[in-house]
């Protein structure tokens, strides 16, 4: 096998292995504790020469993975079928890495996205689905460019707006459109034959894979299962309406049948509604994701760690620790004073995010979150950059106290100087 493997010398050693773990295993590891082992060449610089360099006593990691391939191409010469009595001691490693969401996503990007290529796309906020779905329809569209954005009416602060709060808000608004259906955060696909012909699932699969491709949220509402019928034991217990119901999906029987045949009914049925009856809608909404550089062929490769971009899995709420580690203080350098008064805010700071923890205060972390970034959550390649923590002064001759706000498209948060307590701050 041949293939070109692309490593970013900014990649943690985790990333490395796990990259070549997601480029080997759908070729070599086909059954559960199948492993197979590769062989590093290292190239010469400036000639042809491949050599296979030594093997560290402790065994290569990611680092010295990148070491070696600094100052040229790393060719990998694979081996399978290898048990490990054969490959110990040997220049060679078992790959038993696993690979997560960052490093499959981080991968996706490197080859499919053209960090010089830009989009310039200017939408309304009271109608952004319908906007982005105009863009989506150029003849020119291109996943692969990094859209600039700009709403119609908002005088431009000098920052671009911020693709992630441009993804969140067209996603939340695709949720309630024709093509899904069901309780918020546990939607199914609609069996819609309108919005089928006029493809808008195949559009809906677009902008989904359009905004992961592009470091944006993942759409995060899909139920990963049916309502529990399966609790019914009786079939005399079930309405005469919910019988006629199942009846009309294709299980006639389900009026004679006795309890012993109420799991395979309920297996059968849940087949049917959540895949059966939207078979064609399902294969037009992956066609689009798949539209994205092979997105949903990725997807199904990885499904597990998929999850929570694609279902409304559970989310562990944001610690105190994650949100600070968010941040970066800006100080005054140049003002003892000014450093003053701004150190004083950031202990207010720090007291108010204590209660948000302890939930005595009136939003969460995550409300904080989209008031900064625009984000509800946090993306799944994270921020570009950490959210600068900054201050202003007062000014005594305005009558109207200027409130904390944000720049979410430069991801800064403005804090007043020399604030009294926390409370005020509050």
């Amino acid at each position: 096998m041949t293939a070109r493997i692309t490593i970013d010398h900014s990649w943690s050693a985790t990333q490395v292995k796990g990259r070549l773990a997601m480029l080997f295993q759908g070729h070599f590891v086909k059954q559960a504790e199948q492993k197979f082992s590769f062989t590093y060449l290292q190239c010469v610089q400036s000639s042809r020469a491949l050599f296979v360099p030594d093997t560290p006593s402790e065994g290569w990691t990611g680092e010295q993975v990148l070491r070696i391939s600094e100052h040229g191409a790393l060719y990998i010469l694979s081996h399978h079928d290898y048990s490990e009595t054969e490959s110990e001691g040997s220049a060679s490693e078992t790959l038993v890495s696993t690979v997560d969401l960052d490093t499959i996503l981080r991968a996706f990007r490197q080859e499919n996205v053209d960090p010089g290529l830009k989009t310039h796309i200017q939408v309304r906020r009271t109608d952004l689905l319908h906007g982005a779905l105009e863009v989506v329809r150029r003849p020119d569209f291109c996943f692969r460019a990094t859209p600039v954005i700009s709403f119609s009416g908002e005088e431009p602060d000098g920052h671009e707006a911020p693709v992630g709060e441009f993804f969140r808000l067209i996603l939340l608004e695709l949720q309630h459109s024709c093509v899904f259906e069901g309780l918020p955060g546990s939607l199914f696909m609609t069996c819609n034959f309108t919005a089928l012909e006029e493809r808008k699932y195949y559009e809906a699969g677009v902008l989904i894979g359009w905004s992961l491709a592009q470091g944006g949220p993942g759409l995060c509402c899909l139920h990963p299962a049916l309502y529990q019928l399966h609790s019914c034991t009786d079939v005399k217990l079930l309405s005469p309406s919910l019988c006629d119901w199942v009846s009309r999906c294709g299980i006639p029987e389900i009026c004679s049948a006795n309890s012993d045949e109420m799991p395979a009914i309920y297996s059968r049925l849940v087949k049917h509604y959540i895949y059966d009856r939207v078979t064609k809608m399902i294969s037009q909404f992956t066609e689009g994701l798949n539209s994205c550089g092979g997105l949903w062929d990725m997807v199904q490769s990885h499904w597990e760690v998929f999850a929570p971009v694609m279902t409304s899995a559970p989310q562990q709420p944001l610690s105190l620790e994650e949100f600070k580690q968010l941040f970066t203080i800006s100080f005054s350098t140049s003002d003892a004073q000014l450093r003053a008064d701004e150190e004083a805010t950031a202990g207010h700071w720090e007291t108010i995010l204590t209660l948000v923890r302890d939930g005595k205060a009136e939003f969460s972390f995550e409300d904080l979150l989209t008031f900064i970034t625009g984000a509800d959550r946090l993306p799944p390649l994270g921020f570009p950059r950490s959210i600068s923590l900054c201050f202003y002064s007062q000014d005594a001759s305005m009558q109207d106290v200027r409130l904390p706000h944000a720049a979410s498209s430069s991801l800064e948060l403005y804090l007043p100087r020399g604030m009294a307590g926390a409370v005020d701050l509050l």
